[in-house]
């Protein structure tokens, strides 16, 4: 019997093979798009689901209820952790981490890496296994060094490195250490990323930093005891906050700070470590956070490209199943049962989807190494082979098949079989159920093509903002670890000193934008001015600064090498001089060190030295106390490209064993917004291919509807309609279900897109005219999909349509 259903099934698909392609290649292609959007999703979920505890890690963080805003932040003071750790035994384990970078030399092998400085009981926390060395206190002595497998690899080679000693220079004093242990490397999808692990005791003027409470430059993570609630043990913490932070608290209550609910203006807080890769709510929360909006954007618009073509699938196989109801009235005839019926049509849907489901897994394939490098994902093919994704497959495998293999065989089994064979089936008036789901197609592509819109408008518009700096001229330059930076710059800026493409050279500790290294700094400092808390960041720089970035001085002067006394002079932004008052004040005083009080030399105007997403903030620009991270060149427009291979090859000359990884700050600030970039090309192609598939469907339907309605258009042109009023009668249904369609689409797209712009300050207004273009779009290609049969239908020759009668 299923012998003769598979043969009967194929004689069918293949008479209808028009008909079969259109539903093969529409499923195939949202099949591959699901895969790799779906992937992508489950990817982005299991960020450091591998660490065993992760469910019992939480990480700390200030709250400050300010007199206008709450600020969250994760750095913390040195001394915290061992004097939480000493108060409290709801803790299990407690660790400090400290990131930074260091030269590693052993033999004639120098490479840089990155460090992570952790206390001992980091490697209890979280779930790197060793795989050489000591596994049960890899950390135990202040020498000691815990090594990944790829920088052993990359340090040692195939050489044991289990108790060698290495020289590692991250603070300008070279340090001997001893390997320890080799951790498994961590996979891709792991919020902590290190080389190296050392103890925190060995961070840079450790013991200076343990005497200081306002010093805030690390993250703190703990693990409680498995009988000891997350929130009970925050409420305890704000006894130990208000004894330890009392100078803080009172200073904050004089500037007007509102307290919480429970009456506090600074608390200390916990974060579950498990939801860390989606909090985009704080700064300086480990690894690359992502927005969860992102991600389910990608869901969203994986979910609506299936829904789209399920609901091709559906029409595609009612229109299909009328063209066979004499078939199946002859079959009801001879004997066959509503069972067989069901089961002949079920078993050609699941031939169709066995088909769309191997040609989706194969594009997808073809197609992944092109969508990783674009929305840089790390999802591999491999990842279909899980359970979780075996299960949801099946489960979508049987849904799909069930609904559209049984929905057009119930639909034919309520005709009478004598009106089936006479041919008298009624179906020139379209059915609810076909309607519904044409309309629920379009304005779901209706849906992506106005969020395509709007994410490309907002994208055009923070590309175009000025930033208040020059950004197309200036190249930037990571110095890295290999030289000292301010004595990188005096090199460097003497090596391009009289090139007549090269305007000025500048030094500072943090990049504008995002570089090639990825890395960017936030340093901020706080301070008491007339009675007032003041906070500002801090960025430092060299001579010219100004000048090279072509930021606009609105009072006093830039520093200048003419004056000796600038090495302790600063300079703010209009901001940070609101804080101080507003008016005249150059020439202030400012104790940002406690030791000597900084004098204000210049005001400069206003600029963006963070992302669009955060409004400017209060800026000081200082000579010295900061490490100098990065170069800036600013060259002249004329032959930009020639410029820029110059100064890649005077670096290499001056530093032959630094890598150049040089790059424009305009290319830095586009970096910024990848997440957004992203998301609009997925909006774009998510939108073209949910139309595609749309019209295809409609393509098909109206085909069904052109061979229905052949009489009628004989009998009409033989009375003396034209050509153009036959295709938009034809039309008119419809395009009447494309409008109502958008209709629909529009409130849903506003709210959503609105949310979406919050997350910005400078944002665009949402305008009628780009819900009038999406409707546009969305009508005039479902007209132009229409007229193919409509005027193919409107010039056939009347004669022939009319001679049976």
């Amino acid at each position: 019997m299923l012998k003769n259903y598979l043969k009967t099934a194929w004689r069918n698909l293949w008479k209808g093979r028009v008909f079969n392609a259109m539903n093969i290649i529409g499923l195939s292609v949202a099949v591959a798009c699901c895969i790799m959007l779906f992937l992508t999703v489950y990817y982005e979920f299991s960020y450091d689901k591998y660490h065993t505890n992760i469910d019992k890690i939480y990480q700390f963080y200030f709250t400050k209820n300010g007199a206008e805003k709450v600020e969250k932040a994760t750095s913390m003071p040195a001394p915290l952790t061992p004097a939480v750790k000493a108060e409290y035994q709801d803790i299990k384990y407690i660790t400090r981490m400290g990131n930074g970078g260091t030269v590693v030399r052993y033999g004639n092998t120098q490479v840089e890496k990155s460090i992570h400085f952790v206390d001992p009981d980091f490697l209890k926390m979280f779930t790197f296994p060793v795989v050489k060395g000591n596994n049960t206190a890899p950390l135990k002595e202040l020498n000691d060094l815990v090594i990944t497998e790829y920088a052993a690899t990359a340090i040692f080679g195939k050489t044991d490195p289990i108790g060698k000693s290495i020289e590692l220079n991250y603070s300008g004093e070279p340090k001997a250490f001893v390997v320890s242990a080799v951790v498994k490397d961590f996979p891709g999808n792991s919020s902590i990323g290190f080389d190296i692990l050392l103890r925190y005791e060995n961070t840079p003027e450790y013991q200076e930093h343990m005497k200081h409470w306002d010093w805030h430059d690390h993250t703190v993570f703990v693990q409680l005891n498995d009988n000891v609630k997350p929130a009970g043990f925050e409420s305890r913490l704000q006894n130990f906050v208000k004894k330890t932070f009392k100078s803080t608290i009172a200073d904050m209550k004089r500037d007007g700070a509102k307290p919480d609910a429970q009456g506090n203006v600074y608390t200390l807080n916990l974060t579950a470590f498990a939801k860390n890769h989606f909090n985009t709510d704080m700064d300086g929360l480990e690894g690359n956070t992502v927005n969860k909006s992102y991600v389910i954007s990608l869901l969203i618009i994986g979910a609506f490209i299936l829904i789209i073509a399920c609901i091709n699938f559906v029409n595609l196989s009612v229109a299909r199943a009328f063209t066979r109801a004499r078939e199946v009235g002859v079959r009801k005839t001879l004997g066959a049962g509503t069972w067989q019926l069901l089961t002949q049509f079920w078993v050609e849907t699941v031939l169709v989807c066995l088909f769309a489901l191997v040609m989706g897994i194969v594009i997808a394939n073809f197609a992944l190494p092109g969508f990783k490098a674009t929305f840089r994902s790390q999802v591999s093919m491999d990842m279909l082979l899980q359970p979780v994704q075996l299960v949801v497959i099946i489960g979508l495998f049987i849904l799909i098949t069930v609904v559209a293999g049984l929905y057009p065989a119930l639909l034919m089994m309520r005709y009478k079989t004598v009106l089936v064979l006479k041919g008298t089936v009624n179906t020139t008036k379209p059915g609810k159920v076909r309607n519904v789901l044409l309309v629920t197609q379009f304005a779901l592509s209706t849906l992506l093509i106005v969020c395509t819109l709007i994410t490309w408008q907002q994208i055009d518009f923070i590309k175009k903002k000025p930033l208040g700096y020059s950004k197309d001229e200036v190249v930037s330059i990571p110095i890295g670890k290999t030289v000292s930076g301010a004595r990188a710059l005096e090199l460097f800026r003497n090596q391009l000193n009289g090139q007549p493409g090269v305007v000025s050279v500048t030094g500072a500790f943090d990049n504008m934008g995002n570089g090639k290294d990825g890395s960017m700094r936030t340093s901020v400092t706080g301070f008491t001015y007339k009675g007032h808390n003041i906070s500002t960041n801090v960025q430092g720089v060299s001579y010219d600064y100004v000048k090279t970035l072509g930021i606009q001085m609105v009072d006093g002067r830039d520093f200048s090498p003419e004056f000796a006394s600038d090495s302790s002079a600063i300079v703010i932004n209009e901001k940070m001089a609101a804080q101080l008052g507003g008016k005249n004040v150059v020439g202030t005083y400012l104790p940002i060190d406690e030791n000597k009080p900084s004098l204000i030399i210049g005001v400069m105007k206003n600029f963006h030295f963070r992302s669009l997403r955060t409004e400017i903030e209060p800026l000081t620009l200082v000579m010295s106390g900061y490490d100098i991270n990065y170069v800036f060149v600013k060259v002249r427009p004329q032959n930009l490209s020639q410029t820029f291979a110059m100064i890649e090859s005077k670096w290499h000359q001056t530093f032959p064993n630094a890598d150049f990884a040089g790059s424009w700050i305009n290319e830095n600030t586009e970096r910024q917004y990848r997440a957004e970039q992203r998301l609009s090309t997925i909006f774009i192609s998510g939108a073209i291919i949910a139309i595609i598939i749309s019209c295809i469907g409609l393509l098909a339907i109206s085909f069904m509807i052109m061979v229905q309605r052949t009489k009628e258009i004989g009998i009409r042109k033989v009375l003396g309609a034209n050509i153009a009023g036959l295709v938009m009668l034809l039309s008119r249904d419809f395009l009447k279900l494309v409008l109502l369609a958008a209709v629909i689409a529009f409130p849903v797209a506003w709210w959503l897109m609105s949310q979406w712009l919050q997350s910005f300050v400078y944002r665009i207004e949402i305008q009628w005219w780009i819900f009038a273009l999406a409707a546009f779009i969305a009508v005039a290609i479902a007209f132009i999909t229409i007229s193919f049969q409509s005027i193919k239908a409107a010039l056939a020759n009347p004669v022939r349509s009319l001679r049976s009668e």
